[in-house]
């Protein structure tokens, strides 16, 4: 007999250790996994009898998929330009979910049956990794990252960008990192002598520091 306290879970799963209170539907609308896929990768498994302690393997991501996790700012149709499949596909991979309702840290899955969405997703993993190993991200992100504060893009070009929080041009290429008529998280702060700054964060979850001088 499988010792369910142990479990190994086979690739593209994950463990999860039964807390107390823990129901099946509970697990699914917390991880945002479909119930039908836990109780698939589970054989044998009784909702009506789960052990705290015990460990059970959820299905990171369905064939031909990419899992992407919830950040601050996100919405389908964000996600959906930057991975460039529709809003009606990520809402067909992911039945249940509400596009008015979606949670920090939830995991969803995007479609990659197309050459540029795995490319894409590849270039997401590094992102996130290297997020997770430069200080400098940390810092923004533990300084910034409760602000409540949302900008608007007015205009990205391939040259410069103009956000409605301040009435300033920036130089440089953000094409792909914001979107005009998007909303972002943003924050300010201040130096000497009129220096300011305008902390963004992108679709990758990037944060972006413009510099720029308040005119005496």
């Amino acid at each position: 007999m499988e010792n369910f306290f142990n479990r190994q879970c086979p690739e593209n799963h994950y463990p999860y250790i039964i807390q107390e209170g823990d129901t099946l539907y509970g697990i699914s609308q917390r991880l945002g996994v479909e119930l039908s896929r836990i109780i698939q990768a589970n054989p044998g498994i009784n909702p009506n009898n789960l052990q705290i302690g015990q460990s059970i393997c959820i299905p990171a991501c369905p064939e031909n998929h990419s899992e992407y996790i919830i950040q601050a700012g996100d919405t389908l149709s964000k996600i959906a330009a930057i991975y460039n499949v529709s809003v009606d596909n990520i809402l067909k991979s992911n039945p249940g979910l509400d596009p008015n309702y979606l949670r920090i840290g939830q995991r969803i899955y995007i479609p990659t049956n197309t050459r540029c969405s795995i490319i894409v997703a590849a270039i997401l993993r590094d992102i996130n990794r290297l997020k997770a190993e430069s200080r400098v991200q940390q810092a923004y992100e533990s300084n910034y990252a409760y602000s409540n504060k949302i900008t608007h893009v007015i205009e990205v070009t391939p040259d410069q960008i103009l956000f409605d929080a301040v009435p300033v041009v920036f130089s440089g290429n953000y094409l792909g990192r914001f979107f005009p008529g998007q909303n972002y998280p943003y924050y300010e702060d201040a130096a000497m002598g009129g220096q300011r700054f305008l902390n963004v964060k992108d679709n990758f979850g990037i944060w972006h520091s413009f510099a720029y001088r308040v005119p005496v």
